[in-house]
């Protein structure tokens, strides 16, 4: 089990703002979510409570003293945010990690926190170096503590900080690209975990790019199995591949490129809880599907886990044997930005049509015919040469938001390339705020009664 932290961006820097304000320690309290999986307990965090120097009986370059009348409160407020309580401060000089006073005096703050507020942990941060270097752990009920191994931070950069720096010698097939973005970003991406889903044209190329940039691990997610038609454009395959699944062809394919990517694949929809509780585990996701049921998912994912998602679609648009249009969209999804439903990618009735589709064909062809829902359409027409670009630009913006290599100011949600026109654009879109992605019930809910504010098809 490992225990990590998740931010927004605005919300982390607030924080490191709050926290190197003076030469004197400061302290904040955070009110953050539990998420727990098999493997990783996450923290989310909602809401940073800054305390004000009035509210501390003393404070030095040193050390702090924070009466009770401040911190009871800040954990009587996580409980009824449902939240854990964290308690963050600052050693302006130093140390590093937890000092022999915070070994003394944390010990009975999270005695009283659980006391108060139950909680499969709670949490504490110290900050040093100017807020520049962060070291947490987590209290459990019985009084230990466990190490916070990574902390998130989700905004227009995505920074993960790890609690061991990871210096160990890099394998000389990934020489140009440490050339590139520095050995640092090479270990990084040696660490992270990347959902795919969707094996298909965009999936695949996507995968095949994650496996030699050296991605540590992948989860790969497709209900389909492969079709002679797919090989024009499905990295790994061949015409020899009819009804073998898309995933285990990918994951063949990671094999064989042999550079130790991690490749979990999973034969199922998004769609189904079993399937999406997969993509729990993971730093980020690519959604690589055409249907609107796993992308209306993949959005509640975004906002509801802070786990960001790089959505990408190709539309070609022929006239005969001629084209009128090839678009492609590259659009992020993380709280705060735009989602699917504001941007009119997706909707109910479309979300509701293709889960039918899957869930009751019979039902759903029987509403198609009284024209109660649109009916099935054929095979969109797919060039591999178009998702590859597609996938090319997703994963450009994944590098560029771990290195920060581009030179914009301001960081687009929405990219759209019309290839038609050699055309290149860039998409601003606020949310719209009546969505479910702007209420600060479903804003990094984590774990509620109703897994991602939906109601699940039977599997």
């Amino acid at each position: 089990m490992r225990y990590t932290m998740t931010f927004l961006e605005t919300d982390f820097g607030q924080l490191g703002s709050h926290l190197s304000r003076s030469g004197d320690e400061q302290a904040a309290y955070i009110a953050a979510r539990v998420v727990t999986t098999p493997q990783e307990t996450r923290f989310l965090v909602r809401k940073v409570n800054p305390v004000p120097t009035e509210d501390l009986d003393a404070q030095s370059p040193v050390h702090l003293e924070i009466p009770s009348r401040s911190y009871v409160p800040a954990i009587k407020r996580s409980k009824l945010d449902e939240s854990a309580f964290v308690f963050v401060h600052s050693h302006p000089g130093g140390p590093d990690d937890f000092s022999p006073q915070d070994e003394r005096e944390e010990p009975p703050l999270f005695a009283l926190a659980h006391d108060r507020n139950p909680q499969p942990a709670h949490a504490s941060l110290v900050a040093s170096r100017g807020a520049k270097a962060f070291r947490g752990r987590v209290w459990l009920p019985n009084g230990s503590t466990a190490p916070i191994d990574l902390i998130r931070v989700i905004g227009a950069r995505w920074r993960f900080l790890f609690r061991d720096g990871g210096d160990g010698p890099l394998p000389e097939y990934f020489d140009r690209q440490v050339r590139a973005f520095g050995s640092e970003i090479q270990r990084l991406l040696g660490r992270l975990h990347v959902g795919i889903v969707g094996a298909g044209g965009t999936g695949s190329a996507v995968a095949e790019q994650l496996v030699r940039l050296g991605l540590g691990e992948l989860t790969i997610i497709d209900p389909d199995r492969f079709e002679p038609s797919n090989v024009n454009r499905v990295y790994g395959s061949s015409t020899f591949d009819a009804g073998i699944p898309k995933v285990t062809i990918a994951a063949r394919h990671a094999h064989d490129i042999a550079l130790g990517t991690r490749v979990n694949p999973i034969h199922g929809r998004v769609g189904f809880r079993s399937v999406t509780e997969k993509l729990l585990g993971c730093d980020l996701v690519f959604g690589c599907t055409d249907d609107q049921w796993g992308r209306s998912v993949l959005t509640r994912l975004a906002v509801y886990y802070a786990i960001p998602v790089i959505d990408l679609g190709v539309i070609i648009d022929p006239d005969g044997e001629m084209i009128r249009s090839i678009h492609g969209r590259v659009t992020m999804l993380q709280p705060g930005y735009a989602c699917l439903y504001c941007r009119e990618r997706i909707d109910a009735q479309g979300v509701y049509r293709d889960s039918l589709t899957v869930t009751d064909p019979a039902r759903a062809a029987e509403l198609a015919s009284e024209g109660y829902i649109a009916g099935v359409q054929a095979p969109a027409p797919a060039v591999g040469s178009f998702t590859t670009a597609v996938a090319a630009a997703g994963v450009a913006e994944l590098l560029d938001r771990v290195t920060g290599y581009k030179t914009a100011e301001a960081k687009p949600s929405e990219f759209l390339l019309r290839f038609e026109a050699d055309a290149f654009s860039r998409n601003h879109r606020p949310p719209l705020p009546t969505c479910f992605c702007t209420n600060d019930d479903t804003r990094m809910a984590g774990d509620r009664p109703l897994f991602l504010g939906m109601t699940w098809a039977q599997e």
